[in-house]
């Protein structure tokens, strides 16, 4: 009975302390911007709730998960500002540094809402020290690269990265191919395809990558022939 009651002690702990976090926000949340500074004060770190909910940090962080979505939909209801997002992220991740799914919600939000994809890239980084067997991390890196910069060649290397996970898939790897064919990369394109092509399992995939061999294999004849332009 002790340790039943010990248990659920260090539960409401946890919750608890989470909910400080929620109540900062309800507290503070229609203070003027210039008050910013002094209420993070009151603000608890991701790391302090780290360290004070023990064993229980994983419940700790669905609950304060939860709470951050919640945050996010009043935003874009027009209800408040961000100035908090940074700081429940940083508790979420500090709580479990395996939630893979706060690491790519809180890059696309830094990318879309804040515009600032080096800080998009940064947070992804972390998960990636974090979970470094995860190939949709760096995949994501990489999709940043891809779709918001345009940026070919770095996107691939994102891509790479992916690929080489132990967890990577004919999706990753496909991405990857595709990118270093957008970056003029030909060669390289031709030998991840065929790589693709050989290790795929779906006939589909096996399809679509034939489809790509060709292609590369033109654009490859046509470049050393003078009449294609590398990359196009």
């Amino acid at each position: 009975m002790t340790g039943w009651v010990a248990s659920a002690g260090r539960w409401l702990l946890a919750v608890g302390l989470a909910g400080i976090v929620v109540f900062s926000l309800w507290v503070y949340g229609d203070q003027e911007r210039g008050a910013d500074t002094q209420e993070r004060l009151y603000f608890p770190s991701g790391r302090f709730l780290r360290e004070a909910t023990c064993g229980f940090r994983e419940m700790a962080a669905d609950y304060l998960w939860f709470q951050t979505v919640q945050y996010y939909g009043g935003f874009r209801r027009g209800e408040h500002d961000m100035r908090y997002f940074d700081l429940l992220i940083d508790g979420v991740t500090r709580l479990d540094r395996r939630f893979v799914e706060a690491y790519y919600f809180a890059s696309l939000v830094y990318c879309i809402d804040f515009g600032d994809i080096d800080r998009a890239v940064d947070v992804l980084r972390l998960g990636i020290c974090a979970n470094p067997d995860v190939a949709s991390l760096p995949f994501h890196v990489g999709f940043m690269y891809y779709v918001f910069q345009k940026n070919y060649p770095r996107a691939a290397v994102w891509f790479d990265h992916a690929a080489d996970r132990p967890d990577a898939t004919d999706f990753h790897r496909r991405f990857n191919a595709f990118a270093r064919k957008r970056a003029g990369q030909l060669e390289a394109s031709l030998t991840l395809w065929r790589h693709l092509h050989d290790t795929a399992s779906n006939p589909e995939m096996k399809k679509v990558a034939a489809e790509y061999i060709a292609e590369c294999e033109r654009l490859i004849t046509e470049r050393r022939n003078g009449t294609a332009k590398a990359g196009s």
